[in-house]
């Protein structure tokens, strides 16, 4: 009887491991799409958008350029041999399998695969690191409007407060 008990727990283990593996597997549809659209390129496109945030840095320690160049290596190894590629890659398609059906990204596949998808594939690290500095420009120049505003809701609900 122990025997059996033992058995069905052990099944029972072992078939739901491979369950959650599966569903914490990307789809053969999904992997496709990473594989067209380059994911692995494309975060390391994201880490050269980095870049710029070391030079200010840099600029804030009043780095020499030597020391720039070492502190942009720190970035670089740890980007390669620390940071989880892989595993933020599978976290992503995962994420892709959950709001795309499999026809949709069969289409993404098909467009990214055409060359005005290969042109949207290459711009696109461009553009984003154009918008967030775009974007960060625009904040610091705005920066005391709302420096402003928090001002006046610290004084109202914070410094007045028993």
């Amino acid at each position: 009887m122990k025997k059996r008990i033992w058995a069905t727990a052990l099944w029972i283990g072992l078939s739901s491991s491979v369950m959650y593996a599966q569903e914490n597997a990307p789809s053969p549809t999904v992997n496709e799409l990473m594989s067209v659209m380059r994911m692995q390129n494309s975060m390391s496109s994201g880490f050269d958008a980095m870049l710029p945030m070391i030079d200010a840095l840099s600029d804030q320690w009043q780095l020499t350029p030597e020391q720039e160049h070492t502190l942009k290596g720190i970035y670089r190894d740890w980007f390669k041999n620390d940071f989880d590629q892989e595993s933020l890659i599978n976290k992503i398609s995962l994420e892709y399998d959950k709001v795309f059906t499999e026809a949709e990204m069969q289409k993404m596949i098909a467009f990214y695969e055409t060359p005005t998808g290969q042109k949207v594939l290459d711009s696109l690290p461009h553009l984003t690191q154009l918008g967030a500095q775009l974007g960060m420009q625009e904040g610091q120049k705005k920066q005391h409007l709302l420096e402003e505003k928090i001002r006046v809701f610290y004084e109202e609900n914070v410094e007045s407060q028993p």
